[in-house]
């Protein structure tokens, strides 16, 4: 598929999940790449992206945020604290841009089923080789 058209089913998706998450994104000049502010019930949380990102990488960016979104509530610890639950916080993150990323391959068309799965988790800008052939395998069959 053509570029043009990824970038708007990507945009498609990024702002399904920020309506599914109640998110509200902001582009700032920032000191990291991004970072999520939970806020009491009722009120959307805030992902703040760095300003000047390639589009790339603010979709990956934004994808971390949105994983936090949908994973932090599952972790028991504090963040800044305690650095296992960091650890379990910053994995659930990564999976679903893993997730998110591989749904895409897929829905873009690509093959599945003779993916090469290393090359793909380059292109994501992960090094959990495992889990991105594991993601691929969800859609092996489908079709």
């Amino acid at each position: 598929m053509k570029a043009r058209t990824k970038v708007k089913v990507m945009r498609a998706r990024i702002k399904h999940l920020l309506n599914k998450y109640h998110l509200k994104l902001v582009y700032k000049d920032i000191e990291g790449k991004g970072y999520i502010i939970h806020t009491p019930a009722n009120v959307p949380d805030f992902i703040f992206v760095k300003e000047n990102l390639s589009d790339e990488e603010t979709e990956k960016v934004i994808l971390h945020e949105v994983g936090h979104a949908e994973n932090d509530d599952n972790v028991i610890g504090n963040y800044k604290t305690n650095s296992r639950a960091h650890d379990c916080y910053e994995s659930g993150a990564n999976k679903f841009v893993v997730s998110e990323k591989v749904k895409e391959y897929a829905n873009l068309g690509y093959d599945t089923m003779n993916a090469n799965w290393l090359n793909l988790a380059q292109y994501i800008g992960t090094d959990n080789y495992w889990l991105v052939r594991e993601e691929l395998q969800k859609y092996r069959f489908k079709g």
